[in-house]
């Protein structure tokens, strides 16, 4: 099965994954052919990336599911609290497998702690040791199912991501426990976990959660997981820690205009992102002679003609989905998953309005380096050029919801597919180092080999994150696994707390010699000497075998450098 042509590190050869790739392929095909030319041409020449083209006006993007909502409590009346507890995970193991199955993104879990503490003591389970130690089995072959399941097109994980941190009471911090020490034990590299920080819950010694924060991050400088959502922040501060959650770094879908401001039943609809280096490129062989001032005045001109376009796009999408019925949403239909009951409303319109129509970018690296001729963590005075384009595009977003009465944002996209699908279209049309190196620097961070301490890293990122209302991410990258430095992860969360940074990770090299199991970094097992490794590296917020990355993450992993 040669033919397939991987978009993605998630994917694997199967018989049913290869007749669904095939049909997709021919599904994209189909849906540039009949857009309009004012949207299809954006495509076509990589200015603009139409993210899950296959989805086009057939289903939204990703969920954060309200799985209290619709939970069947009363199938569970004649179980034994043995049975409780399995088909309890079995719900969730059936949502999951649902929601995969009818949209294009990936699934959060928005508290996981506190939601299966609620199920838990509605259920009436007893709370004893022999019913603790099963909760825990449990959890840990949910994790296992995760981390192993291919199920979806068959050939792809599920994106799953749970966000804890914040429950309080006894059997929630049993239940987050459960999960961090599962994790940490195992071999598994998803799913994605997400520790939520606020002061007065676990951000100080002698908070109640202050013991979950350590263990949490125990877990972190062995696996590169938790990462850890920055309720402190200067931009979240106002916002309810409970009622938002992240999938990853482009789902944070928070503010509503038809309602509660929450993230817990909504969706991110629809979202495309924007080619930054292209449009800069472009002025300079057009414009050589301009000063970097008229460029750069050019340079926002040119990105609200493509922005204006893109945000035509977005509604055509987004109403294109709205003509759908409920029953093309199955599993949400049976659950009651969305934050609006699908099956009492008069058009699926009263249901997605809730959600958000993100703008994304990538690649404001390079465009700054070709605006000015250097890098934009290069000095303060590019620093704050770069601050002001993405301050133009927000603003320029603001302005659509206002406009148009539509949860509109801002995302800083960390593109798998895209960072080596842009530079390759490019190279049809331009010759330039910045485009030869073979990917494009995700959103708004500095480069991956750009040497910088982690410190000076975070500060220079941090400035962008209150911009990006739809989603962001900031990594610091260290050489080797910081076994037992909880230190110093934990001075690196704070220092980017006080950056105004949202939402943090923390990667490094993970090998695993598949004979004998030893981890590490290394080309040559030093127990055995084999070669046969596997090598786990994180990619666009998962974790994954490096072996099946995309073109453009792989070129992006060779030019890694640490900041650590």
């Amino acid at each position: 099965m040669k033919s397939i042509n991987y978009e993605h590190a998630a994917q694997r050869k199967t018989f049913v994954g290869l007749v669904y790739s095939r049909g997709s392929k021919e599904i994209k095909e189909s849906v540039l052919n009949r857009l309009d030319d004012r949207f299809a041409k954006l495509h076509k020449e990589g200015r603009i990336h139409i993210h899950d083209l296959e989805a086009y006006g057939l289903t939204y993007n990703c969920l954060t599911p309200n799985i209290l909502q619709g939970f069947p409590y009363e199938e569970f009346t004649d179980y034994s609290d043995f049975k409780k507890l399995i088909e309890l995970f079995n719900y969730c193991r059936h949502i999951v497998v649902g929601l995969g199955n009818e949209q294009s993104g990936g699934i959060a879990f928005a508290n996981f702690d506190e939601q299966i503490e609620t199920i838990y003591n509605k259920l009436n389970i007893a709370k004893n040791d022999t019913n603790f130690k099963f909760l825990t089995e449990c959890i840990d072959s949910f994790l296992k199912w995760i981390n192993g399941a291919r199920d979806r097109c068959g050939q792809v994980q599920y994106y799953v991501t749970l966000n804890l941190g914040l429950a309080t009471s006894e059997l929630a911090r049993y239940i987050t426990s459960s999960v961090l020490k599962s994790f940490m034990a195992s071999k598994y590299i998803r799913p994605n976990i997400i520790f939520k920080i606020r002061e007065g819950i676990n951000r100080k010694s002698g908070d109640r959660n202050f013991d979950l924060l350590q263990l949490a991050m125990e877990c972190t400088c062995k696996k590169m997981i938790p990462t850890y959502f920055l309720c402190d922040s200067h931009h979240n501060l106002k916002i309810d820690p409970f009622e938002i959650a992240l999938m990853g770094c482009r789902s944070k879908v928070y503010q509503n205009e038809y309602g509660k401001d929450t993230t817990i039943g909504k969706s991110n609809v629809v979202y495309n992102s924007i080619n930054l280096p292209r449009i800069a490129l472009e002025i300079n062989r057009n414009f050589p002679h301009l000063t970097k001032e008229e460029k750069i005045a050019l340079y926002k001109e040119k990105w609200l003609n493509i922005s204006d376009i893109n945000k035509d796009l977005l509604f055509d999408r987004y109403f294109k989905i709205c003509n759908l019925e409920a029953d093309d949403f199955p599993c949400n239909s049976e659950h009651n998953l969305m934050i609006v009951d699908i099956n009492k409303v008069n058009s699926m319109e009263d249901v997605f309005k809730n959600g958000t129509l993100a703008v994304g970018f990538i690649g404001l690296s390079e465009t700054i380096e070709l605006l000015t001729g250097e890098k934009y963590y290069a000095n303060e005075e590019n620093h704050q050029i770069a601050i002001d384009l993405i301050k133009m595009m927000r603003e320029t977003i603001d302005k659509y919801r206002r406009d148009y009465n539509m949860n509109f944002s801002l995302l800083g996209t960390s593109g798998e597919f895209i960072s080596g699908r842009f530079p390759s279209v490019d190279q049809d049309y331009f010759s330039h180092p910045l485009i030869d190196k073979g990917f494009y620097t995700n959103s708004f961070h500095v480069d991956v080999d750009s040497l910088l301490n982690p410190f000076e890293k975070l500060k220079f990122e941090g400035a962008f994150h209150k911009f990006c209302n739809g989603g962001c991410i900031s990594y610091v990258e260290f050489k080797s696994a910081p076994l037992n430095n909880v230190e110093a992860i934990s001075e690196l969360i704070e220092f980017a707390i006080k950056s105004d940074v949202n939402y943090l990770g923390f990667n490094f090299p993970m090998d695993c010699c598949k004979d004998c199991g030893t981890t590490g970094t290394f080309d040559n097992c030093g127990k055995c000497g084999s070669t046969n490794i596997l090598r786990i590296r994180r990619v666009s917020g998962y974790l994954e075998d490096a072996n099946f990355f995309t073109p453009g993450k792989k070129a992006e992993v060779a030019h890694r450098k640490p900041n650590a």
